[in-house]
């Protein structure tokens, strides 16, 4: 495995079980041209899930929870491509008046939070999603979120259960990719 089904093998596990703890649905995202797509979900096993099936669903880098956590962690210069893929794009969550202003002010309010969240303006408005990167060395590998209802998760709730067992399980993710490199057969 490599890139995002090595991410989705690794994670699966991880999201299964934060699903199992916390209620609300997990999803691992991997980079998708200038998109975010998700690789792995427990939509479907969720019975607090504010979405159905979202596998290879794609969304904006630039609004959605998991393409913000991507765009905030990844280098530079893969950055800077992404912005001029997303500057041709049609998609208005996309595209906004002021790209790069908009995109440098999101990565640099998840930086500063540690964790990304969908644009409170786009649909549905009655949920959130909350996301951080997986990392894998130095670049990112995914990211993994879990979304719910606004009305059923104070900020309290998010700070203190969701993000910090996001970051574990993307430490875990890290850890089972690394292990799954190392099993892996010579190529020969």
């Amino acid at each position: 495995f490599h890139g995002g089904p090595l991410v989705a093998q690794a994670g699966r596990p991880w999201v299964a079980d934060l699903t199992r703890r916390l209620r609300w649905p997990a999803a691992i995202a991997v980079l998708d041209g200038a998109r975010i797509a998700i690789s792995a979900s427990t939509a479907a096993s969720s019975t607090m899930s504010p979405f159905h099936a979202t596998i290879g669903v794609r969304h904006s880098l630039v609004t959605r929870a998991l393409g913000r956590a991507y765009l905030a962690w990844c280098p530079e210069e893969e950055l800077r491509i992404l912005l001029r893929m997303l500057e041709v794009s049609s998609d208005p969550e996309d595209h906004p008046p002021n790209l790069e202003r908009v995109v440098r002010a999101v990565i640099a309010t998840t930086r500063r939070q540690g964790y990304a969240l969908r644009d409170p303006k786009v649909e549905p408005r009655s949920s959130n999603t909350v996301a951080v990167p997986i990392m894998l060395d130095t670049t990112v590998a995914g990211t993994i979120g879990m979304s719910f209802f606004r009305s059923a998760v104070s900020q309290r709730a998010l700070l203190e259960d969701l993000v910090p067992a996001l970051r574990q399980a993307s430490l875990e993710i890290t850890a089972s990719m690394k292990r799954l490199q190392r099993s892996a057969p010579e190529a020969t």
